[in-house]
């Protein structure tokens, strides 16, 4: 049932019942919005605390699986590579099973010596740590934070599916009205290979903002790694073996489509909620059904592995390999880094 309405959300499914559904809901999204523009008036009226240095904001206009971690990592990457030190605010989704969420153990695994600060209090959390030696702070999820002051506005949009069935939640997967493009100062497109018409998405976003640079990007997979032992895997490691996918993230599809290119026999997916909290009864669950289905291998995301090396002992002998990605900027990157470093030379 839940993929079902998501589904709906997303505008992937048409017909009577998906049409009937959004009918009824309709009028939750004018009570959602009134809640949005509150609370907006309120943090407004409370005051909207400027950093000592600059931040940036990477933020999205929908829910789930935009694919904002991988932009975090690359732009800090990048940053870091140029003699600058940006420290990472993120929200964080806690485990019960750690004391860091998926995205911040993500980061840390990809970047060596990055500086991570977790909390949903964005501000309190540059307030406490105003000591460290930062030239910009990056900001994840942050278009909707009103409470902190932004110099730069990336959003991520998933030119797949940009903007879902175009209602605000809880009927679609908009946060806010597309109006609110007009807020940025870069839009980067992700899964670009997804999209059937770029012109059209560009064309759609210009009509609420002309003057924010585009930028278009991509995910690719190389191969995947040993969850417990961080083995990098051969390129071909996956051709002609049977596999069990699962993930717990909010565009699993996105996920899913990586084995044809990877070559390798998907005989069964399983997904959970984003950001699950994997109990070893979920654990067990996996390894029945991988038996069941006559599996070799099971295969997760690198947001999901990190969250599992703590049941190294509970795959009952089945090898469990994750599947990292990378973005690669395809247009505009020059750009794109000149206007961060800009930004934080004024």
């Amino acid at each position: 049932m839940k993929k079902y309405i998501l589904s709906v959300m997303k505008g992937q499914t048409g017909g009577f019942f998906p049409q009937l559904i959004i009918c009824l809901l309709l009028p939750l999204t004018v009570l959602y919005r009134l809640g949005v523009l509150f609370h907006q008036y309120y943090c407004q009226h409370r005051g909207i605390y400027k950093a000592s240095k600059p931040v940036i904001s990477i933020g999205n206009i929908t829910v789930g699986g935009v694919g904002k971690t991988p932009l975090v990592i690359w732009l800090a990457r990048s940053l870091k590579d140029r003699g600058l030190n940006p420290v990472v605010l993120i929200r964080g989704f806690m485990t019960e099973a750690s004391a860091e969420s998926d995205e911040a153990l993500m980061i840390k695994q990809q970047i060596a010596g990055i500086t991570l600060l977790s909390g949903a209090d964005r501000v309190g959390n540059i307030k406490k740590n105003a000591s460290l030696m930062a030239d910009l702070y990056i900001c994840d999820d942050a278009f909707q934070h009103w409470p902190l002051g932004r110099d730069l506005n990336i959003v991520a949009i998933d030119a797949g599916n940009p903007f879902g069935n175009g209602h605000l939640l809880p009927v679609g997967i908009l946060r806010e009205p597309l109006s609110a493009l007009k807020r940025a100062d870069i839009f980067v497109f992700t899964k670009i290979n997804a999209s059937k018409n770029v012109q059209a998405l560009t064309a759609q976003i210009k009509k609420f903002n002309s003057k924010a640079l585009i930028v278009e990007s991509r995910y690719t997979s190389t191969g995947c790694v040993d969850v417990f032992n961080s083995e990098v895997l051969p390129n071909d490691f996956l051709k002609d073996k049977s596999v069990l996918a699962f993930s717990a993230i909010g565009d699993p599809l996105s996920f899913e489509s990586q084995f044809k290119d990877l070559g390798a026999k998907l005989a069964k997916t399983l997904t959970f909620m984003d950001h699950h909290s994997y109990q070893k009864k979920d654990i067990q669950a996996i390894v029945l059904q991988a038996h069941a289905c006559k599996a070799q291998l099971l295969v997760c995301t690198h947001k999901d592995a990190v969250k599992l090396q703590i049941f190294k002992d509970s795959f009952d002998g089945i090898r469990l390999v994750y599947i990292p990605i990378q973005l690669e900027i395809l247009k505009g990157s020059d750009e794109f880094i000149q206007k961060i470093i800009t930004v934080c030379r004024l």
